[in-house]
């Protein structure tokens, strides 16, 4: 008697977890971009599901914080990118930009705006979405060349997250010098309609520095280039006004004008500066009666911070605030050890090898983006087309860099 094997067929899908329970795994990876790119390769579901522009939403709503990849540093004459991040990405600047003349003007919200001194032009570039956009010819310069510019978010996107699409401005500063009198004058460059604003001029005691600017609610700040200046410069990107706001005198009796201007954690203006080994904030708060007062709310004793299993110690001693990523409160320190970051959340302190603090440091922060890929090298750039006005008439733009 022969037995009788009955065949048994199932579908393959009925066994397969459901997405939702992918979508609790993947939210949990960390936030580093090459996480979850590595997760997208597994499979077609995976990579289906992790580039689900509402899985993607999700995740940055998770974490919360952008992670912090790396500085963009300009270093003889060519963008360095140095990578804090563990894998390190590759978000070298595009060999148009490593020409000798193109440097680093700021980067912010995942953006990095670059000026190309030889075409006297300025370019955002988006490392994650690997396009770039042209925003063209400076204004008009004094003709001594000393200018800076701050790159923001066009008001109304408040969740930096996710920054690569959102239109965006470019506020340029253009120092100069005539007759011993000292002029600072700021135009808004406007992404939305492809065009500049008007002027606006200030006569400060000294002109603006590029160490130092922080964007806070809708206003522009900056340090002034002279040591022992008692004030810094203030712009609001609505009203298009200039003033100077004077500083505590402890700047120059604690600090010797060695501070960075940052953000304050109660949403105003503040500043960071090292004294001895202790880590200080401040604050710029409006009392009940409407007066604006500098307040000391914060201190960090550097040496009882934890790195390499054992304790800074006067690592830190007399070490400089050179940078903050402002979407990760991480804090960049200078110091003859080295460069080092701290999370203003865990107090966790990590030095940076190889990395040195003589060039400005310009952190960049980014959650993963669908057009990112960090296996290939080389990734082909797409410069965005320039809305044409009148005055351009005649003339070729966009498509690539003439």
């Amino acid at each position: 008697m022969s037995k009788r094997r009955m065949s048994r067929t199932r579908s393959p899908a009925a066994d397969l977890p459901p997405d939702d329970l992918f979508f609790d795994i993947f939210l949990r990876l960390p936030p580093e971009p090459e996480h979850l790119l590595v997760a997208s390769l597994v499979c077609k579901r995976w990579r289906r599901l992790i580039r689900d522009p509402a899985f993607i939403a999700r995740f940055r709503a998770f974490h919360r914080a952008t992670p912090v990849l790396g500085f963009y540093q300009n270093i003889g004459g060519r963008i360095r990118f140095v990578p804090i991040a563990d894998p390190a990405p590759r978000l070298s600047a595009p060999e148009d930009f490593q020409n000798g003349t193109c440097r680093v003007l700021d980067c912010r919200h995942g953006r990095v705006l670059i000026c190309d001194d030889s075409l006297m032009s300025l370019f955002v570039w988006d490392p994650m979405a690997v396009t770039v956009y042209d925003v063209g010819s400076l204004p008009e310069l004094s003709g001594e060349e000393n200018f800076t510019a701050v790159l923001v978010c066009s008001p109304g996107n408040d969740d930096h997250t996710d920054c690569h699409s959102a239109p965006f401005r470019v506020v340029y500063v253009d120092n100069s010098e005539d007759d011993d009198q000292l002029l600072v004058s700021v135009r808004v460059f406007f992404s939305e309609t492809d065009s500049w604003g008007d002027w606006a001029s200030i006569t400060p005691h000294s002109l603006v520095t590029a160490d130092s600017a922080a964007v806070v609610d809708g206003s522009v700040y900056w340090m002034l280039d002279f040591e022992g200046n008692s004030h810094i410069l203030w712009f609001g990107m609505e009203t298009g006004l200039l003033d100077l706001i004077e500083l505590p005198t402890e700047v120059q009796d604690n600090y010797m004008s060695d501070i960075h201007l940052m953000p304050a954690g109660d949403g105003g203006i503040g500043f960071a500066g090292v004294n001895l080994s202790s880590l200080h904030f401040w604050s710029r708060k409006t009392d009940s009666e409407g007066v604006a007062r500098w307040a000391l709310i914060r201190i960090i004793d550097m040496e009882m911070l934890p790195i390499s299993d054992t304790l800074a110690g006067d690592m830190l001693l007399w070490s400089s605030v050179v940078g903050f990523a402002d979407d990760s409160d991480v804090l960049f320190l200078g110091s003859e050890a080295g460069v080092f970051t701290i999370n203003l959340r865990s107090k966790q302190l990590k030095e940076v090898p190889e990395a040195t603090s003589d060039s400005e440091i310009y952190p960049y922060t980014s959650f993963y983006s669908r057009g990112y890929d960090i296996i290939k090298d080389d990734r082909d750039v797409k410069y965005v087309t320039r809305v044409p006005k009148e005055e351009d008439a005649g003339s070729c733009s966009g498509g690539g860099r003439g």
